[in-house]
């Protein structure tokens, strides 16, 4: 099979209209997996016992199960249950949730750095623990957690490519329609793998600047 040039000029803009659902749904998700990290990682640090050992179960279950059968899941046995959704608040969502559970980690590990000496200080100070959170160990565990949280971010941007397989129209997912409707795959999966790469240059660049600033 030849490259068509006049045949990537005509699909292009049907790939562009991928790349937008592209950004939003990383977007949308990437939001759900950095605040409810967040929120996930102080409510197991607060937790009781059995608190903790919840969190931790189902941390360890978005973590363990694979992305794409969360997706088959939510957008085909949900229905059976009477929980119906449209295909993309579904992908948006379980992706938001499994890498919560990858960003809580990330948090709780920038929490245990903390050190111990500045809770002390906080109370010396007679602060109240919602204070000590909100002024003092969140916005550590944020600065602290950057650079692997962009890492986390730019996994997310690259996974939205499995949500073709629920019908959300991705990158990915208009790239295999065009290709099954023209049976021509060699130009859009070249082309859409260029513009993950062009999309990818972003993130690398941000990371490699807060790394910097680390060293």
């Amino acid at each position: 099979m030849t490259w068509d040039w006049s045949f990537v000029v005509k699909i292009l803009p049907q790939l562009m209209d991928g790349v937008w659902y592209t950004i939003l749904v990383t977007i949308a998700s990437s939001a759900i997996a950095l605040i409810g990290g967040l929120l996930l990682a102080i409510l197991e640090s607060v937790s009781t016992t059995l608190g903790r050992s919840f969190v931790r179960f189902w941390l360890e279950l978005f973590r363990g199960v694979p992305t794409l059968v969360l997706l088959y899941f939510a957008f085909y046995v949900l229905p059976e249950a009477g929980v119906t959704l449209p295909a993309i608040p579904i992908g948006i969502v379980v992706l938001g949730v499994v890498y919560a559970a990858y960003c809580s980690e990330v948090y709780r590990g920038s929490l245990i750095t903390i050190p111990s000496e500045l809770r002390d200080a906080c109370v010396a100070l007679h602060l109240s623990s919602f204070i000590t959170w909100q002024r003092v160990l969140v916005p550590l565990m944020i600065k602290r957690s950057i650079p692997a949280l962009l890492n986390y971010v730019l996994g997310m941007f690259r996974e939205t490519a499995v949500l073709f397989a629920i019908g959300v129209p991705v990158l990915m997912g208009e790239a295999n329609v065009v290709g099954y409707e023209n049976f021509r795959y060699l130009e859009p999966f070249t082309v859409a793998g260029v513009i993950y790469i062009g999309m990818n240059l972003p993130f690398l660049y941000l990371l490699s600047r807060f790394k910097d600033k680390h060293v």
